[in-house]
């Protein structure tokens, strides 16, 4: 085959050279493409176990307070050592309440299921008698205790039901609270029953951290009772004025201190001294 000579002066390493330099300063090159930007690292979420334990340990202390309750029929059969466990238990769970201004959060209707003192005291018809009787407190303790004396109808104890609904909308709080006493027969006969019915005045206290809630008693009426039931039904007492006569003309308010409540439980503490405690479920909360 032919072999063809490259011309006189040049050679291929020469002829290629320029060519090259051509190419590499051509001002039509793309620049090398920019590196694109490195997103930071996600924070790493909590641990499973840290967002949940003061869920759970108030769960277990809910299950305990509840148990204690119900071994106690409410607190009316505690003895001191019990009511000291109980109030233990409390004081733990009200440190980890998880609701902000609770006061604002107490809507619906709610079942008493702990009280350390009587359980009719729930009523808020109570709540204002102690303030403006004579002797203080000391004395309407003295008169809820005899109270509580009185015969009881049956082996079940004098207190059914008791139950609390609240509308913070309307400014109103229903009480119901059934009962069943005055047998001098010994249970030979039905004795008295019915459910008495308190109404209040109710509204979060301005200021303050949202967890006291003004209470003023309005009217009080006996609803189903077996004895003269058509007529105690349209009897209705108006224990505000009655109140506000002993007081001087003035409303007479209670306060109420709200100091635990989530969607099942709440715990109200009433009295000069806040030892008053009443513990309430959410009606049907933790039926199955």
């Amino acid at each position: 085959s032919r072999v063809v000579a490259p011309a006189s002066g040049t050679s291929p390493e020469t002829d290629s050279a320029p060519t090259v330099a051509a190419s590499a300063a051509s001002p039509t090159a793309s620049p090398p493409p920019a590196a694109s930007p490195v997103a930071p690292p996600s924070p790493s979420p909590p641990s499973p176990a840290a967002e949940d334990y003061d869920a759970l340990e108030r769960q277990a202390l809910v299950r305990r307070l509840l148990g204690l309750a119900a071994a106690t029929s409410r607190g009316q059969q505690a003895d001191r050592d019990s009511r000291a466990v109980i109030e233990d238990v409390l004081v733990e769970l009200e440190f980890l309440n998880p609701t902000t201004e609770p006061a604002r959060s107490v809507d619906g209707e709610w079942c008493l299921v702990y009280a350390n003192v009587e359980a009719f005291r729930s009523s808020p018809f109570f709540w204002g008698f102690q303030k403006i009787v004579p002797g203080g407190e000391d004395l309407a303790k003295r008169l809820f205790e005899f109270t509580a004396g009185l015969p009881v109808a049956g082996t079940r104890g004098p207190f059914g039901q008791i139950q609390q609904t609240f509308s913070l909308e309307s400014n109103e709080l229903v009480s119901e609270v059934e009962m069943k006493i005055f047998d001098p027969f010994f249970a030979v006969l039905d004795g008295i029953s019915g459910t008495v019915v308190s109404t209040a005045n109710v509204k979060v206290k301005q200021g303050g951290d949202g967890d006291t809630l003004l209470v003023a008693p309005r009217t009080t009426r006996v609803r189903n009772a077996n004895v003269g039931g058509v007529l105690l039904d349209q009897i209705v007492v108006p224990t505000s004025d009655l109140m506000s006569g002993v007081a001087d003309g003035g409303a007479v308010e209670a306060e109420a201190v709200v100091t635990y409540v989530d969607d099942m439980l709440r715990v109200t503490r009433v009295g000069e001294n806040l030892d008053q405690v009443f513990v309430y479920t959410r009606k049907n909360a933790f039926e199955m």
